[in-house]
């Protein structure tokens, strides 16, 4: 959308040669006029063509995220927060803060997470684990598409609402999701709900997208001493 303005503003501004000249306010207000007057993109645009735009324009999220678990009468069972990394398709990183934190780790092979507190880590190939978590979710480079009947909700809370549901009538793990995006196309919260009627909620913040990721932080090595499990 901001292209299609900036093309019209241009022509506007510019038609009439290099006479007409306009400071930095009238142009604010003449923006502020075509977005009044014309229809806007985002809020046109269908479902399935925000989330294509959103996985086709970012390769790389950093973010900070909190957490909430809630059980099927809505009562928060669990909360947690941390930092995660992604690069598109298949590398991620997802810590979790606290005395109970967790560190999820996928060079784009394999998965691991490990479990400090329990001196224990877990590895499986990664395309074992594409949809059982939100990390594997987002960076994921196939079409959401294929595995997922997408319907637009609408606006809610200053967000743009899509419900997914899962072709298969579960996708390893939850039976329906929710993704929340902001006025940007930026994705803010995810809502994840199991077979259980539990509910995970995720709200992401101080997003930074297409910025480089060192690549060591997706790559893992298990501390010396740890168990290791495979699946």
């Amino acid at each position: 959308m901001q292209q299609r303005l900036q093309a019209v503003t241009d022509y506007l501004l510019h038609r009439r040669g290099p006479t007409l000249r306009v400071g930095r306010l009238a142009r604010g207000f003449l923006i502020s006029l075509l977005i009044l007057g014309i229809p806007q993109y985002a809020a046109a645009a269908s479902g399935s063509a925000v989330l294509q735009e959103f996985f086709q324009k970012t390769h790389t999220i950093t973010a900070r995220f909190s957490q909430e678990v809630a059980n099927h009468d809505g009562q928060v069972v669990k909360r947690a927060s941390g930092q995660l990394w992604i690069s598109r398709p298949g590398k991620f990183r997802w810590d979790y803060g606290g005395n109970n934190g967790q560190i999820i780790v996928s060079d784009g092979e394999k998965v691991w997470l490990y479990e400090p507190a329990l001196e224990q880590a877990t590895v499986q190939p990664l395309g074992q684990a594409l949809g059982s978590t939100p990390a594997a979710l987002i960076a994921g480079g196939d079409d959401l598409s294929q595995r997922f009947k997408i319907t637009d909700l609408g606006k809610k809370d200053g967000l743009r609402w899509l419900l997914l549901h899962p072709k298969t009538g579960q996708d390893r793990g939850f039976t329906a999701l929710r993704l929340g995006f902001d006025a940007q196309g930026m994705l803010r919260e995810m809502r994840m709900e199991d077979a259980f009627q539990q509910q995970t909620v995720l709200h992401f913040e101080h997003i930074e997208i297409n910025h480089p990721i060192a690549a060591q932080e997706f790559q893992f090595t298990p501390p010396a001493g740890v168990d290791i499990l495979s699946r």
